[in-house]
């Protein structure tokens, strides 16, 4: 069971570097949807972190497969206390009890970043953009649907969607 994910963002040249240095890992380098900047490296290898700048998450929940292809979202929540988290898990439980009956899930999972403050990514992993903009669109997601703006649960709320661009 993966217990660790670490990602970095850069330039397509300098990510892609790094398949050469380790090719031992588990890499993923994710494509920005929006643009051609802002590259993302996961290493979901669970081995200990290499990168210069990492950006650490501990895996909290994971449900569906553990399949690393396809349309990547990733949310991210930022929350003003543990209490606040409590309440979120609790919703974020509710959308995960329906995970097997997501046309399309290759694997949801549940992150907290390593850090001081209290941040939660939710990442979702989709074999097509149109599954997860139905799953969004559905019944399902709305336990999470309060979560998607600022308010006095969530101190801020942002998100972003990648193409899985090369894999080692």
């Amino acid at each position: 069971m993966l217990k660790k994910i670490q990602a970095t963002f850069g330039s397509q040249d300098i990510l892609t570097s790094y398949f050469d240095r380790e090719p031992q890992r588990n890499l993923l380098l994710l494509r920005p949807a929006e643009s051609t900047n802002d590259f993302q490296l996961l290493d979901v290898s669970g081995q200990k972190n290499f990168f210069n700048s990492p950006i650490s998450y501990s895996v909290r929940q994971h449900l569906g497969k553990q399949e690393f292809s396809g349309f990547f979202n990733f949310m991210y929540f930022t929350f003003p206390s543990e209490d606040a988290v409590k309440v979120f898990q609790s919703q974020f439980d509710r959308v995960g009890n329906q995970a097997a009956g997501f046309i399309g899930l290759n694997g949801l999972f549940l992150l907290r970043l390593d850090a001081p403050q209290i941040q939660f990514v939710v990442l979702s992993i989709w074999q097509r953009e149109a599954d997860y903009f139905n799953w969004r669109n559905s019944q399902d997601f709305s336990p999470l649907l309060p979560y998607l703006q600022a308010g006095p649960n969530i101190q801020q709320f942002h998100q972003t969607t990648y193409t899985l661009e090369q894999t080692n």
